[in-house]
This record gives structure tokens, C-alpha cells and sequence, in this order.
């Protein structure tokens, strides 16, 4: 509607021929608005998953909820010659409780950012947060009893713009975690061009975890390698190290377009 507006809404409703013994809930829908302005922004939703929804194609990442979310955003735009692009200010309300209404999931934030015209990325995000397991949760080495738990963070990012030669987002997460602490150093999103030919995109994540059950330190590194050789035929992997399981994981690739519309992939 109009230039800004989008509404997106459906419902549906599963049966099964399967003997799965589901018994229950088994329709699921969603509504949502969606205003996405220069200077405001606002979007809200309602979405249900009954504990019997069971569309075997595909996957339902959550059942048996109903979530409630909200997202505010003003983003005025500074006049004169400033540096700045636009000021971001945005709240974020995300509220999941189960079918016997009981709350299972809520996240509250607040961000402030600048947009600078060059264009990089500054912001502060603060985020309180409130998880009930039903189950105990694994975390690294450590596993966490059923409970409710309340924790809140403190983001500090820097995204620097894609027209660098170098570029990457770079972000420190410092607050709680569940019944201890939780330290994250983070580089995303990095480019690292060698040659016409040959780039890097690495990442990395550190994360220092202290609950009452223990404590660990995890390391995550990466790198996407893209080799080209012509116009039409090009070399990537995906490489990634895990200090928690101790494994390398490779997802390897070859795209040769042999002719307009014809492609040919190797993947390993």
C-alpha cells in the first residue's frame, strides 16, 4: 500500500496421514504491518504455531508459540554539511509465550547509531533479555539446569563501509549470560581483496563464558576464498574452525558457465 506500507499475513493448517500421535493445535498464522520510511519506521506482528502444526515439507524452527513483536525506528536525517548521513534511533520489543500462555522468550533493546555519508556504522545496542529452559541447555562444555533466567548485554559495533579496499563489522559484547558473564569480540563481514582475482572474506568470534556450572573459552575463524579465473569461471570455499568441537569444516566449490544460461558446479 501506497509507497511504504506492506502488510503480509497467512494461515494454514496441517493434517497428516502419518501415524505421528499429534494431537492438538494444528493451524498456524501470522499478520504482520510493515511501514519502512526514510524517517520513521514501524512494524508489528502477531505469529502462532500450534503444538500439532506439522507441515513435513519444510521445518518449523519453534512450536507451540505465540510471539508478539514490535519494532519503533526514527532515523532523522542532519541538515548542512555534517558528516552524518542520518541519526538511527530504534526499540525493539520480541515476546514468545507457549500455548497455556506461559512466557517462554523475551528480548527488549534499544539502539542509537550514526550513519556516516562515507558510509560506515557506529552504534550502541543495549539488550535485555529473558530465556526459560524447559530442558537443560548445552552450552560449549557446559550444560544448564531448567529455569528461568534473566540477562542483559551491551553492544558496541563498527561497520565499515563495502567501498574500502579493507572492510569488516566489528563488534564487542560485554554483559551477563544467563547466571554468569559473557565477553564477545566478533569481526564479520571482512574483505581482504589480494589480487583481481583472488580475495578473502574473514571472520572471527571470541566468546569467554562464566556461568555458575563452569566456564570456557570458544574460538570461531573463517574464511570464504573466491580464486577467478575468467569472467565465467570462478574457485570458492568456505573454511571454518571450531575450538568448542575441536573440527574444520570445508565447503568447496567450482561455477564454470560453459555457455549463456548453461552452468556447471562442483561442490566438495
Amino acid at each position: 500500500f501506497f509507497k511504504n506500507l506492506q502488510i503480509n499475513t497467512y494461515w494454514a493448517r496441517t493434517e497428516s496421514d502419518q501415524p505421528l500421535g499429534l494431537h492438538g493445535n494444528d493451524t498456524s498464522y501470522r499478520a504482520q504491518l510493515d511501514y519502512n520510511g526514510d524517517r520513521y519506521g514501524l512494524q508489528v506482528e502477531r505469529l502462532g504455531i500450534g503444538d500439532a502444526f506439522n507441515p513435513e515439507v519444510g521445518f518449523v524452527k519453534r512450536l507451540d508459540m505465540f510471539r508478539n513483536f514490535a519494532q519503533a525506528r526514527f532515523s532523522p536525517r542532519p541538515g548542512g554539511r555534517s558528516a552524518i548521513r542520518k541519526y538511527v534511533y530504534q526499540a525493539t520489543v520480541d515476546y514468545i509465550e507457549n500455548g497455556s500462555g506461559s512466557l517462554e522468550t523475551r528480548t527488549v533493546s534499544g539502539e542509537f547509531a550514526l550513519d556516516f555519508k562515507n558510509p560506515d556504522r557506529i552504534g550502541v545496542l543495549y539488550t535485555d533479555e529473558f530465556e526459560f529452559l524447559p530442558v537443560p541447555l548445552r552450552i560449549g562444555s557446559l550444560t544448564l539446569p531448567v529455569g528461568s533466567y534473566a540477562f542483559d548485554t551491551v553492544r558496541i559495533n563498527y561497520n565499515m563501509g563495502q567501498q574500502r579496499t579493507v572492510s569488516a563489522n566489528l563488534s564487542v559484547d560485554v554483559g551477563t549470560f544467563y547466571d554468569g558473564r559473557k565477553t564477545t569480540l566478533s569481526v564479520a563481514r571482512g574483505r581482504v581483496p589480494v589480487t583481481h582475482q583472488l580475495s578473502f572474506e574473514p571472520t572471527y568470534s571470541y566468546n569467554d563464558v562464566r556461568l555458575s556450572v563452569g566456564q570456557f573459552t570458544a574460538h570461531l575463524a573463517g574464511s570464504r576464498v573466491t580464486y577467478t579465473m575468467t569472467p565465467l569461471m570462478f574457485v570458492s570455499a568456505l573454511l571454518q574452525y571450531n575450538s568448542g568441537t575441536n573440527a574444520v569444516s570445508t565447503n568447496a566449490r567450482l561455477r564454470w558457465e560453459y555457455r549463456p544460461g548453461s552452468e556447471l558446479f562442483v561442490v566438495y
